[in-house]
């Protein structure tokens, strides 16, 4: 082994595996300045005992409207070297489209059973039920990082980690405007 170079997969495959499996099992927690002073707090939780794969799939069809468009935009750049304009539009938006659906398809019913919670609070104004939606948002992701950390250190077992995974992920209230709404 060479002098000052850590053992194990290297930093490109790191970094690759990390964006696909993403920070945590359990999902992500955003937050995010957006205009004129609001702040927009994001949490993910997938469904617990969600395998990698799965998890990974369902993080790709998420994704997609952001690779998607970095697909579309690099297939049109290359194609419209090599053919006509029109017809590397078409291919790019074809091959981006089938992409997505690609995605979607792999991502099956794990991307349904994904919960989402969402709080945007703007700087100064005194809104009640937005804080109040933020401060819930706010202790389930400190709920799940804890358990995060304290399964690291051993102080809890990876069944005890999933039993608060649980927890939190029935908190979350499914999204009525979504298709699948009446899943429980």
């Amino acid at each position: 082994m060479m002098e000052g170079i850590p053992p194990g997969p290297g930093l490109l495959r790191r970094g690759g595996r990390r964006l696909v499996d993403g920070d945590r099992p359990w999902g992500s927690v955003d937050i995010r300045p957006v205009r004129m002073g609001l702040t927009q707090y994001v949490l993910v939780v997938y469904p617990p005992g969600i395998s990698d794969a799965e998890r990974r799939s369902v993080r790709m069809w998420r994704g997609w409207p952001m690779w998607g468009t970095l697909l579309w935009i690099a297939a049109d750049i290359v194609l419209t070297q090599l053919i006509d304009p029109r017809a590397a539009l078409a291919l790019s938006t074809a091959a981006c489209l089938g992409a997505g659906v690609a995605a979607f398809v792999r991502a099956g019913d794990a991307r349904t059973r994904v919960r989402t919670m969402k709080a945007t609070v703007m700087s100064g104004f005194p809104d009640p039920s937005s804080r109040a939606i933020c401060r819930k948002l706010q202790a389930l992701a400190v709920t799940l990082i804890e358990a995060d950390q304290h399964r690291q250190l051993g102080l809890i077992s990876p069944i005890q980690h999933e039993m608060i995974w649980w927890r939190v992920y029935d908190q979350i209230q499914l999204d009525p405007s979504s298709p699948h709404s009446g899943l429980t």
